[in-house]
């Protein structure tokens, strides 16, 4: 019984809820005068100029071009530079490259006779115990 006089208090104050009228600050900022509760309109559109609008837009699609012409020049030559200075860097480090390979070699050819001395070195140090352990054998 409780739900039922629940129900009809939310119907009644549904039905005597009201949507408050706009206050006269809003009015006003809406344009709407304070006797007057309709919208004015704007009245009737003047005829539009296509012919002059087409005109603009054409001339604002040969500046965009002309725009986009100068931005192609300006990009193509610091392409130009770009280019050169990539060209340039890639020389110089051609050229340490060469470099180090040749440092390399040298390395390398100087670790070889190294190598070939200590193994001279090594063999007549056998040669040597060969020929002292044949004396030896001999005694």
């Amino acid at each position: 019984m409780a739900d039922a006089g629940n129900n009809q208090q939310k119907a009644k104050s549904l039905q005597t809820t009201k949507t408050p009228e706009p206050r006269l600050d809003q009015q006003l900022a809406n344009g709407q005068d304070n006797g007057n509760n309709t919208p004015s309109t704007p009245g009737v559109f003047p005829a539009f100029d296509w012919d002059d609008f087409e005109a603009r837009y054409e001339k604002a699609l040969a500046d965009a071009d002309e725009k986009e012409r100068e931005l192609l020049l300006e990009f193509d030559g610091l392409v130009k530079y770009f280019n050169v200075w990539a060209s340039t860097s890639s020389a110089h480090d051609n050229e340490r490259a060469v470099k180090r390979l040749h440092t390399r070699q040298r390395f390398v050819n100087l670790e070889e006779q190294n190598m070939a001395q200590k193994q001279e070195h090594m063999t007549e140090v056998l040669r040597a115990f060969q020929s002292a352990l044949a004396l030896l054998s001999k005694s």
